[in-house]
């Protein structure tokens, strides 16, 4: 099967985002300030409660591009009262299992956090399916696919330096970019779409 290339997910993604950024900045904004908040020193306790969080801003960019749902700041609280329990355990499995390989390797604990990559998205898809199961069937679903993703992240490198050079104003627009990319990634990936020739 034919992949479409870091440039085609990136084209896609954009196109994606259009009429969208803005408010896909403001949920990027909203979300940076309430992390920023509970990692500080004196709210650092706070920040395991931010995995249902991180999993709501991470698949709201997958619904947003299969017309599921307009992004909505609404979404990053929502998760906590919806599907609390099994978000928060897979984020929770998927930052220990990757800090416990790069206590061993750096190398190592990069290659794994690829390989976990898939599982927010499929708890998002198999409500049937486990944290741990979740996990399982990304690793399993990564396998030969892992450098593609990275190389996709790779090539939003010149986006970051922008960012650090705007002092991380852009974040706000190459977060959303980078995470829609990604999606984009996974729907190829299961099947939802596939290679752009034309690109």
């Amino acid at each position: 099967m034919d992949y479409s290339s870091s440039y085609q997910l990136r084209n896609r993604a954009w196109n994606a985002l259009d009429g969208k950024l803005g408010q896909a900045a403001l949920v990027t904004l909203i979300f940076v300030i309430i992390s920023s908040a509970a990692s500080s020193a004196t709210f650092g306790a706070l920040t395991i409660l931010l995995l249902p969080m991180e999993y709501a801003f991470t698949v709201a960019f997958l619904r947003m591009i299969r017309g599921e749902k307009e992004l909505e700041v609404a979404d990053l609280f929502t998760v906590y009262r919806d599907q609390f329990e099994r978000t928060f355990i897979v984020e929770l499995l998927m930052n220990l299992y990757t800090l416990l390989w790069m206590l061993l390797l750096i190398v190592p604990g990069i290659v794994k956090a690829y390989s976990y990559a898939l599982a927010p998205y499929l708890v998002q898809d198999h409500p049937e399916m486990s944290a741990s199961q979740a996990i399982d069937e990304s690793m399993r679903l990564m396998e030969g696919h892992k450098m593609r993703l990275f190389m996709l992240d790779l090539s939003f490198i010149g986006w970051w330096l922008l960012c650090c050079l705007t002092f991380g104003l852009l974040t706000f627009i190459v977060a959303p970019y980078q995470l829609t990319a990604r999606a984009e990634f996974y729907r190829e990936l299961m099947g939802e779409t596939v290679a752009d020739e034309t690109l």
